[in-house]
């Protein structure tokens, strides 16, 4: 590949072999493979503590900061999945009540992601080291980068960004239970359950998924049968569907669409299919047989791929 020149990169992504690939290929294309021994500095968290501007500010600082008595030797630091840049920016200090206006404390000093960014702006250019963030990303746990974080907006003015990203599972599979194709629906079903593993947080959002789905399709249908049936329109804005009323437009008709492919006993049987699966995903103990949780996942895809043919 080819890379734009730049002093500040960020490479991110849900898709983590080209997040990695792209990472070596950019490195290899700053140095030789003899001045990596040398020139290359790769910070990552330690064991289970996330790597944070709070515990590596010092460490990257220092890394970038070293020169050497080369005059066209450089470094590269590469820092993998900094928190900072998957949290969004937040108020460093709270408005205070209208009251306390005249008695509240000044800000204190600048917040670690500031100093970071200032000294990019200040001190990187006096420098020929280049600064690389990786940041791998998982849909399945929300963690993705932040496009509100001060650093990823630093970045995005005055670096490089880098994206390697594939459209998020739980989007493309909703798309293939509202077309009914039942064949696409299980291949990227079985795959979602391969990457997840034994997480319990990608189990509850393959379920969440399914399970949104049926409830939005329920509340369509009988908002539909209520106007067929020519009850008043404050009478069916009464019944208050709140998901639906809070969806956009273009998903509420996609979903009214979806509805008439069903019959109300079908999305009953749907609704209980539905509660049946959350039970058997958090099981009391109590039960004389639980299904397969994946297993039964992939019953209820079908049934809901179904639909009256």
């Amino acid at each position: 590949m080819r890379f734009p020149k730049s002093q500040l990169y960020l490479i991110h992504g849900n898709m983590e072999a080209e997040v990695s690939n792209t990472r070596y290929e950019l490195v290899a294309s700053i140095l030789t493979p003899e001045e990596r021994d040398s020139g290359l500095t790769e910070i990552r968290s330690g064991g289970n503590v996330p790597l944070k501007l709070d515990n590596a500010l010092s460490e990257i600082l220092g890394e970038l900061g070293t020169t050497s008595f080369l005059d066209d030797s450089r470094r590269v630091v590469v820092i993998h999945d900094l928190q900072d840049l998957f949290d969004a920016k937040r108020s460093r200090a709270k408005k205070a009540p209208a009251k306390e206006k005249k008695t509240a404390k000044p800000a204190g000093g600048p917040s670690r992601a500031e100093t970071l960014i200032a000294w990019f702006r200040d001190v990187l250019p006096t420098t020929r080291n280049i600064a690389i963030f990786a940041c791998t990303e998982n849909d399945e746990r929300q963690k993705t980068v932040s496009q509100e974080s001060e650093l990823f907006q630093y970045i995005v003015r005055h670096g490089q960004v880098i994206a390697h990203r594939e459209k998020p599972l739980q989007y493309e599979f909703e798309n293939h239970l509202l077309s009914q194709n039942a064949p696409a629906a299980l291949t990227l079903l079985r795959d979602w359950i391969d990457r997840i593993g034994s997480d319990s947080g990608g189990r509850l959002r393959i379920y969440s998924t399914i399970a949104g789905v049926i409830e939005l399709t329920l509340q369509a249908k009988c908002e539909a049968e209520a106007r067929a049936a020519q009850v008043p329109r404050a009478q069916v804005a009464a019944q208050n569907f709140p998901c639906l009323a809070k969806a956009p437009e273009w998903k509420a008709k996609k979903m009214h669409d979806f509805a008439k492919r069903f019959t109300l006993p079908q999305l009953r049987e749907l609704v209980a299919m539905s509660n049946r699966l959350q039970t058997i995903m958090y099981p009391t103990g109590e039960e004389n047989y639980v299904p397969a949780w994946d297993e039964y996942t992939e019953l209820l895809v079908m049934r809901l791929t179904m639909g009256r043919g």
